[in-house]
């Protein structure tokens, strides 16, 4: 019950610090009061501050990912693909910044569709052309879980494989066709992605 109860009151934290944060970042985009300008910046300084304490990544690091961010702040939108041999076995790349294993995947892009984004995704990170086709999920991160920091809504979609070759990026290694009962380490929740991919699979061929 009180390992219960201190999880909750960390992401209760991780929503207050993501609110004050989308603030900030809002007013600096649309403010034209120095004033407010130092006020919504020490906000930013100090929601990145407390990010460190609990995320542990650097303020400074923090504070420039928020910084690069425009506009009205809305929750980040990722993607991911799964991509099936006539096995089953699903397209998968091993991460070069911490070696863990995941679906091909990425953020989506201002000015293109999330087919377009996922598309291109796929292609730098493998080599492959792939014909986007039925979402096979939609579900959101909170603050907090997996100690990211922003809210983040997350598409998967079924894509079929129409060209291209198998190549590394400076991201990805590894690439292959795998038996998800196999793989460890994942990244993140890309595990779970993979097993609700793979039941999708079956089904389709019921």
């Amino acid at each position: 019950m009180i390992n219960n109860k201190k999880e909750k009151v960390k992401n209760n934290i991780y929503k207050m610090l993501d609110e004050i944060r989308a603030i900030a970042q809002t007013g600096l985009n649309y403010t034209q009061n120095n004033y407010d300008r130092e006020r919504y910046g020490r906000l930013l300084n100090l929601a990145s501050e407390q990010y460190e304490q609990l995320c542990e990544i650097p303020s400074g690091q923090i504070k420039e990912r928020f910084c690069q961010e425009l506009g009205y702040i809305t929750p980040k939108v990722g993607l991911s693909a799964s991509i099936f041999n006539q096995e089953g076995h699903q397209l998968l790349v091993r991460r070069t910044d911490d070696l863990t294993w995941c679906l091909p995947c990425g953020w989506a892009e201002v000015g293109e569709t999330p087919q377009e984004s996922l598309g291109r995704e796929v292609l730098e990170e493998t080599g492959l052309t792939v014909e986007v086709r039925d979402q096979i999920r939609l579900w959101t991160r909170m603050p907090g879980e997996f100690n990211l920091p922003h809210t983040s809504y997350h598409l998967q979609f079924y894509c079929v494989v129409i060209g291209g070759d198998i190549r590394e990026s400076h991201e990805t290694t590894d690439i292959g066709y795998y038996d998800i009962s196999k793989i460890k380490p994942w990244h993140l929740d890309h595990e779970i992605k993979a097993t609700v991919a793979h039941n999708f699979w079956i089904q389709g061929l019921m």
